[in-house]
């Protein structure tokens, strides 16, 4: 399971992006999403908008997979509600995700 948040202008923002992983591969535990697989957190520096997608490029800290302090990430984000993907690239790992809930609206000026 994922938690990603971002605000972002043409020129700044902020990203933060937690993935916890189940406390156990099988039996009990493995419903709980508790362990920190990785969390990112960081800024972003440039904004460049295509339509309905936007991608973000910016620098994070990283604890977990790929950790790290930082390192250059992109965010490739698509407008919309559920069913909307983020792909996250950092420390060379690249991650496909679902919008499950909530909004991302993108808004040329």
């Amino acid at each position: 399971m994922t938690v990603l948040a971002f605000h972002a202008s043409s020129q700044d923002g902020a990203f933060e992006c937690l993935a916890l992983a189940p406390a156990a591969a099988t039996g009990d535990g493995s419903g709980r999403f508790e362990v920190n697989a990785m969390y990112v957190t960081g800024t972003i520096s440039s904004v460049a908008l295509n339509g309905h997608t936007a991608v973000l490029h910016g620098t994070a800290n990283v604890t977990g997979l790929g950790a790290g302090h930082n390192l250059p990430f992109t965010a490739t984000v698509q407008s919309g509600g559920p069913g909307s993907t983020v792909t996250l690239e950092i420390s060379g790992l690249t991650f496909h995700e679902i919008l499950l809930e909530g909004q991302i609206n993108i808004k040329q000026s």
